[in-house]
């Protein structure tokens, strides 16, 4: 049996035993985003922000997480002060979540909506979401799903696996999606299937956003999609470091209305450089509100830390590195300036040198100095990236 083969039988299986749509279980209509560690809550907070303060929605809103690695009481309690409900998926009693990224569609599935929005953290409507539910093609089929800046191609393995015959489509961009969940209950639960085995999936899929295309396609479920290509929205150019990279995806209705601005990259941070985008608008609502949080919250999740993936190499050291109000992991140090585990593109090599009466660390990519760090009394090397968002870094040494 081939690899494919197999995971079509699970497929095939996971729809036969599929329960049919739980009627009387959900309720309403309401709007889903997933927001874990300390860059999503801070692209949540000024999501969450802009929909109560600026676009006055009196939708309810639902922020899901994976445990208490990714949300402690304090980040939980400022969004519920602005009418934000905070699920865990880990204990919500629905089943254990997948992991990263895949828990979408299981937030999707569990939430106590029967309609929803569901926006990405990091993507601001820039009108009521509620709005959506209105429009003619969402009444029609129960799903609106937005188009991608590419199309998924003829030689993808992806028609293949999940058995569906080419389609020159747009391919689907998951960033925000409109759902009744009664009338697209069958391939909602496809979706959530594929993104539960993602170990496998994801090699072939670019995140959850082609697990809801395929799955769609499928089960010859129909969807409406608005017929504009996405928008690329560059920032102002003031930072070279990020004009080469940064965009924002703006996404339009069904009147070519532009009602979603995704900043897949660079993502708000809270403690750093954001790049500044003069022509979308609520740009500087959305900077008071990072200026709000940086008063009440310092950038770190107030949570137990697992130690080191066993134990470090002959001669080398783990280190815990935090970038503050982004994210944090465990880095091996080899006795040979490499990086080892927990390594990547920005993070290859280490060394030390001299900086007047002190030392300096310095990490570095394949290609750039990523961020230099002198070290403190306590043992910890502090400083900042120099390039992109210049977060404050830390480097703990990890003592057993």
């Amino acid at each position: 049996m081939t690899e494919f083969s197999h995971y079509q039988r699970l497929q095939d299986e996971a729809l036969a035993l599929a329960q049919p749509y739980p009627a009387g279980r959900f309720r309403g209509r309401g709007i889903v985003t997933c927001a874990g560690g300390p860059r999503y809550f801070t692209c949540a907070w000024v999501l969450v922000r802009m929909l109560r303060d600026v676009l006055k929605t009196n939708l309810p809103i639902q922020v899901w997480h994976l445990g208490a690695a990714e949300m402690d009481p304090l980040m939980r309690a400022l969004l519920e002060r602005y009418g934000a409900e905070v699920v865990d998926a880990c204990s919500a009693g629905c089943g254990p979540p997948p992991a990263g990224h895949a828990i979408k569609p299981f937030a999707i599935l569990h939430s106590r909506f029967e309609e929803l929005v569901f926006v990405d953290a990091d993507n601001l409507p820039t009108i009521d979401p509620e709005r959506l539910f209105d429009s003619a093609a969402y009444r029609e089929t129960g799903a609106v799903f937005w188009p991608d800046l590419q199309p998924l191609a003829a030689e993808s393995l992806l028609w293949e696996l999940c058995r569906v015959p080419f389609r020159h489509e747009p391919s689907f961009e998951s960033g925000q999606i409109v759902l009744d969940k009664a009338r697209s209950w069958k391939p909602l639960t496809l979706t959530l299937h594929m993104n539960e085995h993602s170990s496998f999936y994801f090699r072939y899929f670019y995140g959850d956003k082609d697990t809801f295309h395929l799955a769609w396609r499928r089960l010859e479920q129909p969807y409406a999609m608005p017929p504009h290509e996405p928008l690329r929205i560059p920032d102002d150019g003031a930072d070279p470091l990020f004009t080469r990279h940064s965009f924002v995806l703006g996404q339009r209705d069904f009147d070519g209305l532009l009602i979603f601005q995704h900043r897949n990259w660079p993502k708000f941070v809270l403690l750093g450089r954001n790049p500044r985008y003069p022509v979308l608008p609520y740009e500087d609502e959305c900077r008071g509100f990072l200026d709000e949080l940086a008063l009440q919250w310092d950038g770190r999740v107030r949570a137990p830390f697992d130690p080191p993936p066993g134990p470090a190499g002959p001669g080398a050291r783990w280190f815990r590195y935090v970038r503050l109000s982004d994210s944090e992991r465990w880095v091996e140090l080899l006795p040979d300036n490499q990086i080892g585990r927990g390594s990547k593109e920005a993070e290859r090599w280490w060394c030390v040198v001299p900086d007047g009466r002190t030392s300096m660390l310095e990490i570095l990519g394949d290609e750039h100095v990523t961020c230099r760090l002198t070290r403190h009394l306590d043992g910890v090397w502090r400083g900042r990236w120099v390039r992109f968002e210049r977060m404050p870094v830390e480097l703990i040494p990890w003592e057993e």
